[in-house]
Parts: C-alpha cells; structure tokens; sequence
C-alpha cells in the first residue's frame, strides 16, 4: 500500500482512471480538455517537490495525457479468470457424464440354435390392419367436364361484346329480365343483365338471349333474335298487355325502366314482316307471311313485282348485304338467317368475281391478329372537281390518319391537297366499297365531326381497297360505338324516305 500526499497527482490519477476505463467515452469527452486549477503549493509541497528531479515535476505539476494508465479488472471487483487447471477438470467431467449413457455390447455367436417358438417370441408377428381403398372424390368441375364433353355452340355469340360486366370504362345499364318462357316456378326470378348504354334493342335481347344458352337453361330458344321482343313488366314479372313492345331499333339508354318481360313474338308480329331486296340501284321490299318462306319464293315474288328488271337465260340468287361475296342457299328458310336485307346477284357476277380473285385475303387471322395493328397504305383522295391527290391511310385500332404525300403535278391551278385530318375509330361510322373494276376500287369512309356526318372517298388497287374495307370494318365490329348506331338509323330513314317519294315504288 502506498500513501500519497500530493492531491493534484491524485486527481490526475483519478482523472486517466475513468477516461481509461469509461468504454462509453463520456468521461473522456467531459475531463480530457477541462484544466485544472493552478493553486500555489504550501510549505509542504513545496519541501516535497525540492526532493524530486526537475522530470519528476513535469509529471505531477502538469496533466499528463497519457492513455497508457489502465486499470487491471481484477482491482475493480472483477471476476477473476479461470486457470487452466479449473478448465481441464471441467471438461474430464463432462466426457465421464456424456460416456456413462453409452452401452457397450460385446456381440457373440449363438452356439445353441433358436427354435421357432423362441424366434416368435423374439419376433412376434405383427398384425397389420387391412388397408380400405379411398372413396376418389370428384370435383364439381370433373362432374361438368363428364357431364359434357364438348362445348354447345351458341348461336347468339356475337352478341356477348355488349356485355357491360367485361366492358371497363364504358357506360353501362342494369336492368332485370324476367323469362316468360321458363316454367311458372321460375318465372318469378328475374335475370340481372349489365349492357353497353350504345346497345340497341335488338341487340340486348341477343345478350339476354346468349347469357339464357349459356347457362343452360330450359327450354331452348329459338336460334334468332327475331322470335322475341322486349315488353314493359309489371315488379311481379307479367308482361303489360296495353303497351307496345320496344322498338328494336331503339337504344337502349332511351328506355329507364327498371324491369323489362323477354316475350315470344306472336304469329300476328311474325306476319308483319318484310324483306328488303337491292337490285343493282333499286330496292324492292316483300312481305312475307312468315319466317317459314324460303328465297327461292321471296325470289319468285320479286319476279312478278320487278318483270322488266331481269334478263332472260340468268341464274339469279342471294346474298347478304353486310356479308357480300356470300352466296346463300335458295332453299333456305328465312327463320335459319340472320338479316332482312338481301341483294340480287346473276350467275355472272359470281364468275367475274371469281376470275378477279386470285389471293384471297386471310380474314379470320385480319379477325383474331392483324386488324388492330397499324398499317399504312397509299392512296388517292378522290375531289368532286376530279382532281385527286396521294395520301397516306394510316389505320390502327384506335384512330385513322390521313396524311397528303408532296404532289408530283406541275400545274398549281389544278392541284389540290387535302387537310392533314386523324379520327377516332369511335367516330368512324361506315366503310364500304361503292365503285369496283378489274384494276381499281373506290371505297368511302363516313365519319363524324361533331355535329354532322361527312364522307370522303378513296381510291386505290382492288386488293388494298379490298384489305382497307375489311381491315375497317373489322375494328369497328369490335369496338362499339353509338355513332354507328345513329348512322344505321340515319341511313334506314333516309332510304324510307326515298322509298315513299319515288313515284310508282311498290
């Protein structure tokens, strides 16, 4: 033990004591640069300090900053460390423990055979339980594969785009259906149909019509939209008797009723039909008594309405308006068709438009992949003064672009070029072919402007005519628009009109 009487060095010894040991370094950052006090030493020290050499002054009389001073653990209070000894002894303890619950077995031959009745005894045999074969169970999904192995066809399938419920975005209407051809305990039950706002009449009841196949219900429908009619429904689901039906025409958003009845037409709807037949630049419509008659006698009837119009020693037959180049059987029922507007084409026709075609252009695969991508092509706008200009037709599934080329005509008084113009696809209306020869093809493109209907016709090499019209009216066929709609109307008034101011129409 040693006693010390100089208090500053042992302040400065107490100081390096917490610095060193202080691993926080708290005391560090608190003493290390504090200065201590100079206070004149009294005789005592003063004799003290005579005694010792002038390095041994530096070091009491200034604070050392020396970090060498560290404090041993064991002088603090702490544990002292384990000898090896202690170590060694501890882990011979261990090895006896961990060796006392190994078994040794000394293995030896049996010099005295076992008889059976030791080896059962030895090795009794188990008895195993019987092992029963699971009841394989069936999900309701492998039921209805079983149940049916191939998908019915629909009839109504090209009626399921103006399902509202696949249509994001777009405006829809809900509205409830009851099914009066269900059996009366099911009657009651009304059918939740979700439609595009732009779809007409006729077209919601083919929804109705696709969602009723789908579903399986009984009993089937007929394979046309025009066996039915929608009528204003009472909340118990009885059709009203005092109102009309809809008009199929209509749209549907004209209507806000909440509920409407599906009703089979009756015969005296059915006896109110008519066909109309375009012949070259002329139509003609027929009354039909029923859906039963066949061409061939709507055929025989515009015979004896139009006796000058036909040649002698022709063929003649039908096709669709909106599928042209599609010959239809003659012996066909009206009820099995889908339209009421036919044009008349002779057996020449068909042999010229054969000879023209010569690659055909794959129109289910411009269906499924190529219509809604974009495709330019080189055109001529045709003017009214005749004086045509190049343009390049850009179409793709949203918009069409009509872009004028640099012309090539010398002349400046007779040049004319367009106006760079893009229209949505939405707003496109019609594209169809009015002009066709053996080299070229003029086809029209109406559209709207905003508050009125405008066309501009086309010209170009039949095969691209012919690609640009499909391509068209494939995009429009999928993405629908009520522009079209008020086209179609539009164009069936004005023919009305025309019909009735035409002296000696029948």
């Amino acid at each position: 033990m040693a006693f010390f009487d100089d208090r500053r060095f042992l302040l400065s010894h107490i100081r390096h004591s917490f610095i060193t040991c202080d691993d926080t370094g708290m005391c560090e950052m608190v003493m290390l640069n504090e200065t201590m006090p100079h206070r004149e030493a009294d005789e005592a020290n003063a004799r003290l300090l005579d005694n010792i050499d002038v390095e041994a002054k530096s070091e009491l009389l200034d604070i050392a900053q020396s970090f060498d001073i560290v404090s041993d653990m064991e002088m603090i209070g702490a544990h002292r460390r384990r000898s090896n000894t202690a170590q060694r002894l501890e882990r011979l303890k261990k090895e006896k423990k961990s060796q006392a619950k190994v078994k040794i077995i000394h293995w030896k031959d049996n010099v005295q055979p076992l008889t059976e009745n030791d080896l059962a005894e030895i090795f009794p045999k188990k008895q195993l339980a019987t092992c029963t074969e699971k009841a394989i169970k069936k999900s309701l999904l492998s039921a209805q594969i079983e149940k049916y192995p191939s998908i019915p066809s629909n009839p109504f399938n090209e009626f399921a785009r103006f399902d509202g419920r696949v249509s994001e975005g777009a405006p829809t209407k809900r509205i409830l259906i009851f099914l009066t051809m269900m059996p009366p305990d099911e009657r009651a039950f009304p059918m939740e149909v979700v439609t595009l706002c732009s779809a007409r009449v006729h077209e919601l009841i083919g929804l109705i019509c696709w969602l009723y196949t789908n579903d399986g219900k009984e009993p089937k429908l007929k394979p046309s939209v025009n066996h039915y009619c929608l009528r204003i429904a009472e909340e118990t689901g009885e059709a009203d008797p005092d109102f009309p039906s809809l008009n199929a025409k209509e749209p549907i958003a004209k209507f806000g009723f909440p509920q409407l009845a599906l009703v089979e037409k009756s015969n005296e709807e059915n006896e109110n039909l008519a066909v109309t037949v375009h012949i070259e630049e002329m139509f003609s419509i027929i009354q039909v008594p029923n859906l039963q008659v066949t061409l061939q006698w709507i055929l025989e009837q515009t015979f004896k309405k139009r006796k000058a119009t036909f040649g002698k020693g022709l063929r003649y037959e039908f096709e669709k308006v909106k599928e042209p180049g599609y010959r239809l059987d003659m012996n066909t029922k009206l009820v099995d068709i889908d339209g009421r507007e036919f044009r008349l084409i002779t057996s020449e026709d068909v042999d010229r438009r054969e000879e023209q075609i010569e690659e055909p252009i794959d129109v289910p695969g411009m269906y499924a992949i190529e219509a809604p991508l974009y495709k330019h092509y080189k055109v001529l706008a045709v003017n009214k003064l005749g004086r045509n200009a190049d343009v390049q037709l850009g179409i793709s599934g949203k918009k069409v672009e009509i872009t004028p080329l640099p012309s090539k005509s010398s002349s400046k008084l007779w040049s004319w070029q367009p106006k760079a113009a893009t229209y949505n696809v939405e707003s496109i209306a019609e594209c169809e072919v009015v002009k066709q020869s053996t080299e070229k093809s003029t086809f029209k493109l109406v559209y709207h402007t905003g508050s009125e209907f405008q066309s501009q016709k086309f010209e170009a090499d039949r095969k691209i005519a012919e690609e640009i019209v499909k391509k068209l009216q494939c995009i429009m066929q999928m993405r629908s628009s009520s522009i079209r709609d008020d086209y179609v109307t539009l164009k069936e008034q004005r023919q009305q009109r025309r019909s009735s101011h035409i002296p000696g129409f029948s």
